[in-house]
C-alpha cells in the first residue's frame, strides 16, 4: 500500500473542519430563525398583559385543558405572571388552580385569606408558627407577591386545589387545629390535652433539630402515635387527615432516612401529587363536563416524560390525560439568566443551567419573552436540525415553550408587610 504523503493528509482534515465548522454554523442558523419566527414579548401592567404575547397565550390556553406554569421558587415574577394568567384565561372557560402545597394546608391557609381581615390574620398566623424562619407552616406563600396572587384567583371565583404532600412543618398548626376540634367532642378530657401537649412538644424539638433523622423520629415516636391514634374515628375528615400527613412524613423520611431512598422519596411524592389531582378533577366534573385548569408548581413536576429525577411527574400525567380527553395540555418553563437577590447581589444562572445557553441569547431586559419550543422539537424530531448537546435537547423535548425575564427574590415577608 501507497503511503499518503503529510500534505494530503492535512488537506483532508482541513476539508473535514471547515465542513464540520460550516455544518455546525449552518445548524445554528436555523435554530436562530426557528427561534426569531416564534418569539413573542409583552410587558404585565396592573395584572394584564400587554404585546404580542398576550393573543398567544390566549390562543394556546383555549385550545388546551391544562395549561401549566412551571416555576423557580421564591421570585416575585412568577406570581405577578401567574395574577396576569389567571385575568386572561378565567374568560377562557378556566375555573381550577392547582399549587403546589397540601391540600388541608391549602383548606387552612383559604379560609384565613377569606376572612374579613384576611391579610392581616394571616400575617399573625405565620409570626406564630414561623417566628424564627426554622419552621415555615406553609410553604411559598409567606410572601406578598404569593398571597396577592391567590387574592387574584379567589377574587377570580377559581377553585383552588393543593395537590402536594403536607409540609412537614406544617405539623404544629394542623396538630393544633385537630386538637380544637376534637377536644370538644370529648368535653374537654384532661387526658386527651395531656397527650396532645406532649405530643405538641417532642414535634417542636424534632422539627427544630439539625439532624435528618427528625423525620423518622416523627413517625416512630409514642406520644406522637399515641395523640395519632387517639384522634381517629371521630371525624372522617381528620381521620383522613391524620393519614395523609403519615404519608407525607414518610416521603420525607424516604429521602432522609440512613438508606436514602431519594427515588422512593421523590417518586412517592409525585405520585401522591396526582391522586390529588384525579380527587379534585372528579369533584370539578360535577359542575362541568370539561374542567380546565391552570398549574403552578416547580419546572421539574411539570415537565413532558422523565423529569430530571427519573420520575414521571404530573407534568407528564396531565400531558397524557389531555390526550385521553381529547385536550391538550400546554406547558411552559419560566426561567432567567440573572437571578437578583434581595441583597442587590446578581446571580448568573448560566453555570447552574447550561443547557438554557442559547435561549438566554434572547432575553430583552425589561421584557418578558416567551419562546415557542415546538416547531424546534418538530425540526429535531424530522432530522431537519440536529443538536448534539443532550442537555440542549432533553429541554427542548421537555416543554412547550420558555418563559424568560430577569429574576428578583420576593421584596415581601407577610409577618412584616406592616413595617
Amino acid at each position: 500500500m501507497k503511503k499518503i504523503k503529510k500534505s494530503t493528509v492535512f488537506l483532508i482534515l482541513l476539508l473535514v473542519c471547515f465542513t464540520s465548522r460550516k455544518s455546525s454554523a449552518q445548524n445554528d442558523s436555523s435554530i436562530d430563525s426557528i427561534i426569531q419566527l416564534n418569539k413573542y414579548t409583552f410587558k404585565i401592567v396592573n395584572n394584564e398583559i400587554i404585546g404580542s404575547g398576550k393573543n398567544y397565550i390566549k390562543k394556546e390556553a383555549k385550545s388546551s385543558q391544562f395549561f401549566m406554569i412551571g416555576e423557580l421558587h421564591g421570585n416575585k415574577e412568577t406570581p405577578q405572571f401567574t395574577s396576569a394568567i389567571l385575568n386572561l384565561l378565567k374568560p377562557e372557560g378556566y375555573n381550577n388552580f392547582a399549587v403546589e402545597i397540601g391540600p388541608f394546608s391549602k383548606k387552612k391557609l383559604i379560609s384565613i385569606l377569606k376572612q374579613k381581615n384576611g391579610i392581616d390574620s394571616l400575617s399573625k398566623f405565620y409570626r406564630k408558627y414561623n417566628s424564627d424562619d426554622s419552621t415555615n407552616p406553609i410553604p411559598f406563600f409567606d410572601g406578598m407577591d404569593e398571597v396577592n396572587m391567590l387574592q387574584v384567583a379567589l377574587t377570580n371565583n377559581y377553585n383552588i386545589w393543593g395537590i402536594d404532600q403536607e409540609f412537614v412543618y406544617g405539623a404544629p398548626f394542623l396538630f393544633d387545629d385537630i386538637f380544637n376540634k376534637i377536644n370538644k367532642s370529648k368535653n374537654n378530657s384532661e387526658d386527651y390535652k395531656k397527650l396532645y401537649k406532649k405530643a405538641r412538644l417532642v414535634i417542636l424539638k424534632y422539627l427544630t433539630m439539625k439532624s435528618k433523622s427528625k423525620f423518622n423520629l416523627l413517625l416512630e415516636d409514642k406520644s406522637i402515635s399515641e395523640f395519632i391514634s387517639e384522634s381517629k374515628g371521630i371525624y372522617k375528615e381528620i381521620t383522613t387527615q391524620l393519614v395523609e400527613l403519615e404519608k407525607s412524613w414518610k416521603i420525607y423520611a424516604y429521602g432522609n432516612g440512613p438508606t436514602k431512598q431519594y427515588f422512593k422519596s421523590n417518586n412517592s411524592r409525585a405520585i401522591m401529587m396526582k391522586h390529588y389531582f384525579f380527587d379534585y378533577y372528579k369533584k370539578a366534573l360535577l359542575d362541568e363536563s370539561h374542567p380546565k385548569m391552570i398549574l403552578k408548581m416547580g419546572s421539574m413536576h411539570t415537565a413532558y416524560g422523565k423529569n430530571p429525577l427519573a420520575i414521571y411527574d404530573i407534568g407528564n400525567t396531565l400531558y397524557e390525560f389531555a390526550i385521553l380527553n381529547n385536550s391538550k395540555s400546554f406547558n411552559l418553563a419560566l426561567s432567567g439568566r440573572y437571578y437578583i437577590r434581595s441583597s442587590g447581589e446578581k446571580i448568573d444562572r448560566l453555570k447552574y443551567v447550561p443547557e438554557y445557553k442559547k435561549l438566554f441569547e434572547y432575553e430583552e431586559e425589561g421584557m418578558w419573552v416567551l419562546l415557542d419550543l415546538r416547531p424546534l422539537k418538530k425540526a429535531i424530531y424530522n432530522g431537519k436540525i440536529k443538536v448534539e448537546d443532550k442537555k440542549f435537547k432533553d429541554l427542548v423535548l421537555k416543554y412547550d415553550s420558555v418563559l424568560l425575564k430577569t429574576l428578583t427574590s420576593a421584596t415581601e415577608d407577610i409577618r412584616d408587610y406592616k413595617k
